[in-house]
């Protein structure tokens, strides 16, 4: 086990003065109707989606997408798909600066908070940042944590959706 006192940070300056800055951002094609009731009815599979996906509420009812709705699962306008950056060091690659000397990546798990539920029409903007890095120490010494808050917004400036997302890195 590493001592403590002599364990080396992977948190560098750069890296310090990278926290809050956005790693990119995306908007979403308007949300259709019939985008809504087919992710309902894959999500409540066996079972019948309720009414307020599917618009059972009558023709001029809005329909309201589940929490789980991601309005980006087919594209968003001018994006092309790229190859993801599964290193180690992706954040470190999207921001631009020097990565730590890290080798391996863990997934260190997802908080999901929902605001005001998404409806047809809505054209919903996310906007990704890196949130924070901090340090523990394991067994097989330090462990870096990197943290990613994903915001999605609607065309009102409504909060949606906020994900947070850490990786574990050593």
């Amino acid at each position: 086990m590493s001592d403590a006192s002599t364990a080396t940070s992977y948190i560098t300056d750069e890296m310090r003065a990278a926290i809050g800055r956005e790693l990119g951002t995306r908007s979403s094609y308007p949300i259709s109707a019939s985008d809504i009731r087919k992710w309902a009815i894959a999500v409540y599979f066996p079972e019948s989606p309720p009414d307020k996906y599917t618009g059972a509420g009558g023709p001029d009812a809005p329909l309201t997408a589940p929490e789980e709705f991601n309005p980006f699962a087919w594209a968003s306008p001018g994006k092309k798909p790229k190859k993801p950056d599964v290193s180690a060091a992706f954040l470190e690659n999207q921001l631009g600066i020097t990565p730590p000397a890290t080798k391996t990546i863990l997934n260190g798990g997802t908080v999901v908070e929902y605001g005001v539920p998404m409806m047809e029409g809505d054209v919903i903007t996310a906007t990704n940042r890196l949130d924070n890095y901090t340090e523990k120490q394991g067994k097989r010494g330090t462990l870096l944590f990197s943290s990613t808050k994903d915001e999605w917004t609607n065309q009102r400036g409504e909060m949606v959706k906020r994900t947070t997302s850490t990786v574990i890195r050593l």
